[in-house]
């Protein structure tokens, strides 16, 4: 499983390398939108900022790209190396391969444009917000379309891959990955035709129903993608830095990841079950992921905290190493924001505080691994000291947004809102929206550094 000893072929690593450049550029954006949305929380700040209306245009930009494409970008990635590298496989069609790339890239410029341009008005549907825009509806058609056709040619490349010495822990974990995502496309599939005419945008008068009716189902599905992806980082970080990781056998493992599967395969039938407009249909989603995500994820992490125990024993941590780093400090920020979650009362701050410890932990072990991929591409780290500090910097600014966002939610300040709207009449609201902003910043100084050092690593000469 370690990924020193891989060897990518040129017809693969070619399509890795366009996958990790895309995975970072989508960053960009994401950072710049993330820094106009912190400082429209941020008291003082707050009140000198020109474009509130533009702060929520922003928010579906940041979204979209930093929790969306950039997680898909980067299990592309994945799905590549375990499919192909790990079997000593060939592509079951590079066509296809660059195919579904060039779709996913093309919808992430028309959603950006889309975005820049404030086309259409802002809905903050929960998973995957919009902007009221044909534009911006191609955008996310093309990239579930990229991203549907690059799982589709990973299954076909396992399929027809020598497996005569079994299928390896990564690759089924992976194969989970993407048929999370299937199982999410279909389910947006089959709520499309099921969304009653009087919620339609331009008819209804909240428009925000029926996307969220749209969205909702397939959207927790999604969760399950990124929850694996995450793992299968940790399993690949854990590899590079510990003498083993006591998972138990490839068997009881590959088990864990199959317990997954288990609660994604009912989610199209809930269609079938309850109505779309009902409590019951909400419900049923948010079942499968609260019983289906925690028991295996927790397997993992127990498992690696026990291999960094004893690692510990024999005095042979590296907390230099980013791999090392990364793995740990992602596993905190989990933990961070699955604590958070415990204490949700009703819709305020306390929820996106949240789901940013989560999706910070997916993008900390996304970011710790992408320093081990590049190597693989024949490339260099550009800078190994902004690989070495960039991970605590991040997991620091995430770590203050979200603690800063549950004291202000704790407090009564409402999710997405922003300015003066926020109403921020008490010294413990101001400090906690500070904090978040504090935060943020660093947050996004750290990934603006990660961004930076892949970008000038895969854009600099080869040196194999």
């Amino acid at each position: 499983m370690d990924l020193r000893d891989m060897i990518v072929d040129d017809e693969t690593g070619k399509l890795v390398y366009a996958w990790l450049l895309f995975a970072a550029s989508t960053l960009v954006f994401a950072g710049i939108f993330a820094v106009l949305l912190a400082l429209g929380r941020t008291p003082v700040i707050q009140g000198l900022y020109p474009g509130k209306d533009f702060l929520y245009v922003a928010l579906v930009g940041h979204v979209d790209l930093s929790v969306v494409i950039w997680f898909l970008a980067f299990m592309a990635v994945l799905w590549l190396l375990s499919s192909v590298s790990y079997l000593k496989a060939k592509l079951f069609c590079p066509i296809l391969g660059w195919t579904g790339f060039s779709a996913t890239v093309s919808g992430m410029i028309l959603l950006t444009v889309s975005t820049l341009l404030a086309l259409g008005e802002p809905i903050h549907a929960n998973y995957v917000p919009v902007l009221t825009h044909p534009v911006f509806y191609v955008a996310l058609l093309l990239v579930g379309v990229g991203i549907g056709v690059t799982v589709v040619n990973t299954f076909l490349t396992v399929i027809k891959a020598d497996k005569s010495s079994g299928l390896p822990v990564l690759t089924f974990g992976m194969l989970a990955a993407g048929l999370a995502v299937i199982i999410g496309l279909i389910c947006f599939g089959i709520a499309y035709p099921l969304i009653p005419t009087e919620v339609m945008p331009g008819v209804a008068m909240e428009p925000g129903l029926y996307f969220e009716r749209l969205f909702w189902g397939g959207g927790h599905i999604l969760q399950f993608a990124n929850t694996i992806g995450m793992v299968s980082a940790w399993l690949l970080l854990a590899s590079l830095t510990l003498k083993n990781v006591p998972v138990g056998s490839d068997r009881i493992a590959t088990l864990a990841f199959a317990y997954y599967i288990l609660f994604m395969i009912p989610a199209p039938f809930i269609f079938f079950h309850a109505d779309i407009n009902s409590q019951l249909y909400k419900d049923s989603f948010t079942h499968l992921m609260k019983y289906g995500l925690g028991p295996s994820t927790a397997f993992f992490a127990i498992g690696i905290i026990r291999g960094i125990m004893q690692q510990k024993k024999e005095g042979k941590l590296n907390w230099a190493d980013p791999a090392f780093s990364s793995l740990v400090l992602s596993m905190v920020l989990f933990a961070l924001g699955g604590i958070v979650s415990l204490f949700i009362r009703g819709s305020n701050l306390k929820v996106p505080s949240h789901y940013h410890g989560v999706i910070g932990a997916v993008t900390t072990a996304f970011m710790g691994l992408a320093y081990y991929i590049i190597p693989l591409l024949g490339r260099k780290v550009w800078s190994q000291k902004m690989a070495k500090y960039q991970p605590y910097i991040y997991t620091t600014g995430q770590a203050l947004f979200v603690l800063g966002m549950f004291w202000a939610g704790a407090h009564g300040v409402p999710r997405k809102t922003y300015g003066t709207a926020q109403n921020l009449d008490s010294a413990a609201k101001t400090m906690g929206m500070a904090l978040q902003g504090l935060g943020s910043m660093l947050a996004a100084i750290a990934g603006a550094v990660f961004v930076l050092n892949v970008l000038a690593s895969l854009l600099g000469k080869k040196w194999k």
